[in-house]
């Protein structure tokens, strides 16, 4: 029996967010229905369509808030004040950290299923792909004129590579273990010239 409690104003949409990004995640766009959601928060299904009407819309908030998350992470004065190298690495921390919680990037999951996410969704996707790409193009561009990296070509192909790279290697980290993900690791470290041993 679902027993629902009174929560403050916005929270439950807050935990809907939350849990529909695990399970995006970790299952898929097609491995959850509303029904998982709202035994998830203990709570009635029409709690969850009030908030958001239709699955569509859901998958499509979800990945706007990944895009927001992005946008506060990369303005955080800590990451900034950081060698333009180092928040490559901060970046690749975060992808690290989705392997222990054995989830996909969120780009992984959104190209897996492209073909069948709603349309909104697709948009958020594509627009959280450009931002993450512009944003390490611009820090392998710094990283390269400041000495602290080497690569051929232009910083945006680099770029891609590193996002390339980082979503594989969290793919193969479910297949066959955290350790691969680090191996991916150490690879780009090396092709971008720094110390594939740093920690």
């Amino acid at each position: 029996m679902v027993v629902s409690r009174r929560r403050p104003r916005g929270e439950t949409r807050r935990e809907i967010l939350a849990l529909a990004a695990r399970l995006l995640q970790t299952r898929g766009y097609h491995g959850f229905s509303f029904h998982h959601l709202a035994e998830g928060l203990g709570v009635r299904t029409p709690a969850v369509h009030y908030h958001f009407p239709t699955k569509a819309d859901l998958a499509a908030a979800v990945l706007r808030r990944f895009r927001d998350d992005f946008a506060w992470w990369r303005e955080q004065p800590t990451l900034r004040a950081l060698p333009a190298h180092a928040q490559m690495e901060a970046f690749l921390d975060l992808e690290a950290r989705y392997v222990a919680e054995g989830k996909v990037c969120p780009l992984g999951m959104a190209g897996v299923e492209f073909a069948s996410l709603p349309p909104a969704a697709c948009r958020e996707a594509q627009a959280l792909m450009h931002e993450l790409r512009d944003w390490l193009a611009a820090r392998l561009a710094a990283a390269r004129e400041q000495g602290q990296c080497t690569f051929a070509g232009s910083a945006e192909d680099t770029a891609l590579a590193v996002m390339a790279a980082a979503q594989g290697g969290l793919q193969l980290a479910r297949l066959n273990g955290a350790d691969d993900f680090a191996a991916v690791r150490r690879a780009l470290r090396t092709a971008l010239g720094g110390d594939p041993s740093a920690p």
